[in-house]
């Protein structure tokens, strides 16, 4: 497998994780929602979208423009479905344009206090990837002890249950045809 085609995999492996980590967080009994553990969970979902939203940003048009913080102090939860899926199909088609040979090549971007940066395009997808996994974690510890529902995102599962069993039907299909 080509590393870009690495990418866009375990770009598919986040998109499930982030049904699962707001399935999480939608899990906790209303009576603790106003527990400042579940108020950090959420916070920490809106991160995980901000960056999503603001590295693309810093990708594509060398600065963020947009009124996004890296942290929001209060995130409600009623928007991050939205908000995901929104930057999902934007991180999907942007992924779905890269060539191989752009992986390796440097973009500039510059931060909100006019300091320009240059950083490798696979080094941010590849921080990005871990970041989120280091954030899912916080988050199901605290849904778990918020008495919510944790979900398994480990990516072996994932795989398991989604490329290999893709492996497996073209395999029959290609069987079956010839």
């Amino acid at each position: 497998m080509s590393r870009l085609m690495l990418y866009k995999n375990l770009y598919q492996y986040e998109i499930d994780c982030n049904k699962k980590m707001l399935a999480m967080l939608q899990s906790v009994p209303a009576d603790r929602r106003t527990d400042a553990r579940f108020l950090q969970a959420a916070a920490i979902a809106g991160h995980l979208a901000a960056c999503r939203e603001k590295w693309l940003n810093f990708i594509t048009a060398g600065a963020d423009d947009s009124q996004t913080a890296w942290w929001e102090e209060q995130c409600e939860l009623s928007t991050l479905p939205d908000r995901f899926a929104a930057v999902e199909n934007r991180w999907t088609e942007f992924l779905g344009s890269l060539e191989p040979e752009q992986l390796p090549q440097n973009f500039d971007f510059t931060e909100a206090d006019g300091v320009t940066y240059s950083l490798p395009l696979e080094v941010q997808i590849e921080q990005l990837a871990g970041h989120a996994l280091y954030h899912r974690g916080q988050i199901t510890l605290l849904v778990q002890q918020l008495e919510g529902k944790t979900e398994d995102t480990d990516y072996v599962d994932w795989w398991w249950n989604t490329c290999r069993k893709a492996d497996i039907q073209a395999q029959s299909e290609t069987t079956a045809g010839g």
